[in-house]
């Protein structure tokens, strides 16, 4: 590539986030000189680039080390990716304004940090705009670009434009915190944490989202992968910025930071890494379809019994499969019960209003289509309620082929969930102004690889469904965390018939 081939660039902060930008710009053309602390921490930052790169297969064309006063008065574009530190980034911004050309557009990586405040730190905000890459940057498409209160549409388009001459897919979102894919993310991770503390093994937790939500990695493996104290300060950062008790941080995550347990790195965090690492522990709390449903034939009916198709089931036993997604009316207990009363049926259902009618002797689980096709099954086993597995429930499971985790009766079990929390906070994203729906969908399935985007999933699902299920939640928890957005209540109006 030689996209921007002559343009000069200077990349401070050689930490392993600077140091793949620093090749990302390399691959399109630039002359790119790096910047630390240092000259010999810049030079051994280089090394380590250099080493990164032909590790790759790569080879290195126009990165050189420099300091600040030799790099800066000729650059067109200044990126810094020092540490999320906004007194160490006032610092490097002023004299960063002290050395530039008044045409020198000045970006920070920043994942969570204000744009708009270092605009003020730098003096003139027109000029500053984030451009938050993922990491690796060298592979993650998304670019995410921040616009300031006070930053100009002339660099904003600059940003996005040089974003996508890099070979990436740029998203342009106002300064909140944690813009985009954090802020959407943010619900997952609380309600994957909330759920341990409710009694849910982190593999059932993780199962769950990989096996329902084609999430490619469970929420609390990554969260040992990028270490709880990571999390925990951006999560104290959100709860100071927004102010409302939904951003709190959980406790649990509280209480393992300061055992020093944060994550994989330290051996331990959701997972005890010198017991059972995070694969095997999925796999031993992970069903797969059994012999059960070999001879049996399922029957759907109920409110949302077209929620999708299900496979052709043949056999001499038939089981009634009773979906209503939403909370039970006084006419799906009724229908629930004659049904019982004359073979046997399983609830379909993720609403903890259940919990309260749900007759003896009917199985409850909940069925999910995964985006690649798959099917897989929340199975309700709690022993504190005292609703166990029927061997209805396994043979619908077994019989439709669904790979399938056993889960405590709480609102929402624990795909819908993590679903639709993450869509009600994007709807809060949007309903803010601070990017689109499209915007926030292409972010989640580059940022994050998820294969839907929490719009798409509120379209599939259906704004009606979601909103009551949320209410369903936030009423039976009393919690605020639940509390759906304005814009989904108004989608779920105008949705209705």
């Amino acid at each position: 590539m030689s996209d921007l081939a002559g343009l000069k660039v200077v990349v401070a902060g050689l930490g392993p986030m600077g140091r793949d930008i620093s090749r990302v710009f390399d691959r399109a053309g630039a002359d790119v000189r790096v910047v630390d602390v240092s000259p010999e921490v810049t030079e051994a930052g280089l090394g380590k680039i250099r080493a990164e790169a032909e590790s790759a297969g790569e080879a290195v064309s126009s990165i050189s080390a420099a300091t600040l006063a030799e790099a800066v008065p000729d650059a067109d574009v200044f990126l810094e990716a020092v540490v999320e530190d906004m007194d160490v980034k006032r610092v490097l911004l002023a004299e960063v304004a002290a050395l530039g050309r008044d045409e020198l557009l000045v970006a920070s990586n920043t994942s969570s940090l204000s744009v708009g405040e270092m605009g003020k730190a730098f003096g003139d905000p027109g000029r500053v705009v984030g451009m938050h890459f993922f990491n690796p940057a060298t592979k993650m498409r998304l670019v995410e670009v921040i616009v300031g209160g006070g930053t100009s549409e002339a660099v904003a388009e600059r940003a996005r434009e040089l974003a996508e001459a890099l070979g990436k897919t740029a998203v342009v979102c106002r300064d909140s915190p944690n813009f985009v894919v954090n802020r959407v993310c943010r619900p997952l991770y609380y309600e994957a944490q909330l759920l341990v503390t409710q009694g849910v093994p982190a593999g059932v937790v993780d199962a769950a989202a990989s096996g329902g939500l084609g999430h490619p990695m469970g929420p609390l493996t990554l969260l040992d992968f990028t270490g709880l104290h990571t999390h925990l300060g951006s999560s104290e950062t959100a709860l100071r910025e927004f102010g409302d008790p939904r951003y709190r941080p959980i406790p649990l995550a509280r209480s393992l930071v300061r055992s020093g347990f944060t994550g994989r790195a330290a051996g331990r965090g959701f997972y005890d890494y010198g017991t059972e690492k995070p694969r095997a522990a999925i796999a031993r709390l992970r069903r797969e379809p059994g012999s059960e449903g070999a001879d049996v034939r399922v029957i759907a009916a109920g409110p949302d019994a077209r929620a999708f198709d299900l496979p052709a089931t043949t056999g001499g036993r038939t089981i009634t499969l009773y979906r209503c997604h939403g909370g039970p009316g006084e006419g799906d207990v009724a229908a629930v019960r004659k049904l019982a009363g004359s073979g046997e049926v399983v609830v379909d259902s993720s609403d903890g209003r259940w919990l309260d009618v749900l007759p003896a002797g009917v199985g409850w689980l909940r069925l999910h289509r995964a985006p690649a096709g798959d099917l897989f099954a929340e199975i309700v086993r709690d022993d504190v309620a005292k609703v166990a597995p029927t061997p209805a429930a396994t043979a619908v499971v077994d019989a439709v082929g669904a790979t399938s985790v056993e889960v405590p009766a709480l609102p929402g079990l624990v795909v819908d969930r993590l679903a639709y929390c993450m869509v009600n906070e994007a709807a809060g994203l949007v309903e803010e102004g601070t990017a689109s729906a499209g915007d926030v969908d292409v972010a989640l399935t580059l940022g994050m690889n998820h294969p839907r985007g929490p719009f798409e999933t509120l379209q599939l699902a259906g704004a009606p469904a979601v909103y009551e299920a949320l209410r369903s939640m936030a009423d039976l928890t009393g919690d605020p965390r639940y509390r759906p957005a304005q814009l989904l209540r108004r989608q779920a109006a105008g949705a209705r018939p």
